[in-house]
């Protein structure tokens, strides 16, 4: 322990700055010491006091993330007693929910208001608290007292309304919110509330004009909206949508409806609301969000025109452009895609000019125009790095398929290296369509990809032990070409030549004839399986879709013959649980011809903002997506 001797000469240097600093201080020796620490204690000790809190408030959140609640309590406590407790009393909110003994935290909110009256976080924490324990008369005290300190806020009235909205007390919510209309004079302030407990009553429309309200003063509302009139009944839904399209145009009413549209699966629509709106920074940013929220639900042809109005409003962008070409590519538009990259030829960037023009080699591939899509290649050499260039020589190869020149393809592939994985894929479906069934199942079996066509593909394989067939790999170069009825025609002759596999070949062929409107064809096939290998997989397919045609046609009681031979006949196939629901909707449309014919939903085609040129701008990449994929085979 220091003497005073030490104590005066270590506070020699300073005396003249505390003097300076404290004229009245004129005591020398131990007496100035002792002044000097009597001045200091208070603030000493409340430091000390807050690092004593934080280190509490640490080791609680600790304790209370290894689920040990009872001992983080005690700490909670301690850290409360700090001019902020609001991190403390939130912590001993949940710790006392887990323990089951929520009402041990009211008695100390009621000390805490004595220093912190107004607090909204506290006052929060004690309506919850109340709420969760079901004191109804505290509750409605608690809530009296909060508006008694200023009659004029409206967080009383906004946060109790969202207590008894959680309650499920809509009615209670409404009276309350009547009442702070009356006490504030408007109920700007409270949109968002009028506009949850008008969802919660069932009033639709009435909430779709709150949350109106509510989104052109408060935009971080707009995804709650969203949420709260998903649930709007189908019947109401175009009340709804009127709602948000009044005059004048808001920008926070288009963002909640085109929110609304794409969870009723209706994406399209979502952009016609929002395509409406001026351009500017801010409209520009929510059709960038937008189109991003298309690809996310895969409506791919309107994030494209989202991105592609973007763009438009902003050439300097270019990347905007290259998005809505992805975009698309994606929704089997190589069309569109191809006229957007145009624009974008003679890029300085050399990393933007790869990726577009590896993007152009792909689109022209699937539109077959592989002459142009080679000479997009040879003049782009360089700025393609080595990686993107066999990246673009490997589209190319594809593009020579779509053409039908497998030769053509082959040196291609050769140029872009076959050794890779991806030029080992590709080899294999040449191999597959000259007929050499063998490499085919080879290189086949060795990818991990698995889309439709390698199931398909791997289907038919794992069906024959055929080393060979050329008029297989016709058939399948043919539908990778977008001949369609070619390749039904195809599939259906090479049943003769691989009689192994001749049930799926016949199926496959049944399934093309339908999809090209062939349905004459497509019963002829069905009625072959059924008597010719009625034993295959594919006899229980041929039932269920030779009913669902009769279904369409009207035709009830075929349809029901149909449906319940394969019941009978194949129960253990895994196609039983949708013929019993097929036969179930077959049988209610009896008495009343023609109420339910089973007419499917077709979606609208690619919007008017981009035109199809043909057949084969719809064409997919047949290592991409699948056209023909057999309901017994499982990956």
């Amino acid at each position: 322990m220091r003497s005073p001797r030490d104590v005066r000469g270590a506070g020699g240097k300073n005396r003249g700055r505390l003097r300076a600093g404290f004229p009245w201080l004129t005591l020398r020796g131990s007496s100035a010491a002792f002044a000097v620490l009597c001045l200091l204690a208070p603030s000493a000790t409340r430091a000390q006091a807050g690092n004593t809190a934080d280190v509490a408030l640490h080791r609680a959140l600790e304790l209370e993330g290894s689920n040990k609640c009872r001992e983080a309590i005690p700490l909670y406590r301690q850290a409360a007693q700090v001019p902020d407790p609001t991190g403390a009393v939130l912590g001993l909110e949940r710790c006392y929910h887990m323990i089951g003994r929520p009402d041990s935290l009211l008695p100390l909110l009621d000390t805490l208001f004595v220093r912190k009256p107004a607090d909204p976080t506290l006052r929060v924490i004690q309506l919850r608290t109340l709420s969760t324990v079901r004191d109804d008369r505290g509750l409605v005290q608690a809530f009296e007292q909060w508006v008694g300190l200023d009659p004029r806020e409206p967080a009383p009235y906004r946060e109790y309304a969202r207590i008894l909205l959680d309650m499920g007390r809509a009615l209670a919510a409404d009276s309350v919110l009547k009442t702070a209309v009356e006490a504030l004079g408007s109920s700007r302030e409270l949109s968002a509330e009028f506009a949850q407990m008008q969802a919660a009553l069932g009033l639709w429309v009435p909430a779709a004009r709150s949350w109106r309200e509510a989104g052109m003063h408060l935009p971080y509302l707009e995804q709650a909206a969203v949420f709260s009139l998903f649930a709007a009944p189908v019947a109401l839904r175009d009340s709804v949508r009127a709602v948000m399209r009044e005059p004048p145009i808001s920008l926070g009413a288009r963002r909640i409806l085109a929110g609304l549209e794409v969870r009723w699966l209706a994406p399209r629509e979502g952009w016609a609301a929002l395509s409406a709106l001026p351009p500017s920074d801010t409209v520009i940013r929510v059709w960038t969000e937008f189109a991003a929220e298309a690809e996310q639900a895969e409506a791919w042809l309107t994030a494209r025109d989202a991105y592609a109005q973007a763009f438009h409003a902003r050439p300097a962008d270019r990347g905007l452009a290259v998005r809505a070409a992805t975009a698309a590519m994606s929704g089997g538009d190589p069309a569109s895609a191809v006229e957007l990259l145009t624009t974008l030829s003679g890029l300085a960037d050399s990393a933007l000019a790869s990726t577009v023009t590896l993007l152009r080699v792909r689109a022209l591939g699937l539109l077959g125009r592989a002459a142009e899509a080679e000479s997009l290649v040879t003049v782009s050499g360089e700025v393609l790095d080595d990686a993107t260039r066999r990246q673009a020589h490997r589209a190319l190869a594809w593009a020579w398929i779509r053409e039908g020149d497998l030769a053509r393809a082959r040196q291609s592939l050769a140029i872009a290296g076959g050794d890779t994985e991806e030029g080992e894929r590709v080899s294999a479906w040449i191999a597959l369509y000259e007929g050499d069934l063998k490499t085919a199942r080879a290189g086949l079996r060795r990818t991990d990809e698995s889309s439709n066509d390698v199931v398909t593909a791997m289907a038919l394989l794992s069906r024959t032990r055929a080393e060979s067939a050329r008029d297989v790999g016709e058939a399948f170069l043919a539908l990778a070409r977008g001949d369609t009825a070619r390749a039904a025609t195809l599939f259906g002759a090479a049943a003769q030549s691989v009689p192994d596999a001749a049930p799926f070949l016949l199926g496959t062929s049944a399934r093309l004839h339908l999809a090209a409107n062939d349905t004459a064809s497509s019963i002829s096939l069905w009625q072959l399986i059924l008597s010719a290998h009625a034993d295959a997989p594919e006899a229980a397919e041929s039932d269920l879709e030779w009913a669902r045609v009769l279904r369409r046609r009207g035709d009830t009681a075929g349809a029901i013959e149909r449906l319940e031979h394969l019941i009978l006949t194949y129960s253990e196939s895994a196609l039983v649980p949708q013929a019993r629901r097929e036969l179930e909707l077959s049988r209610g449309s009896i008495p009343p011809v023609g109420l339910a014919s089973g007419r499917s939903v077709i979606a609208a085609g690619a919007p008017p903002a981009f035109k199809n040129t043909g057949t084969r701008s719809q064409l997919p990449n047949p290592a991409i997506s699948g056209r023909i994929i057999s309901p017994h085979v499982c990956t």
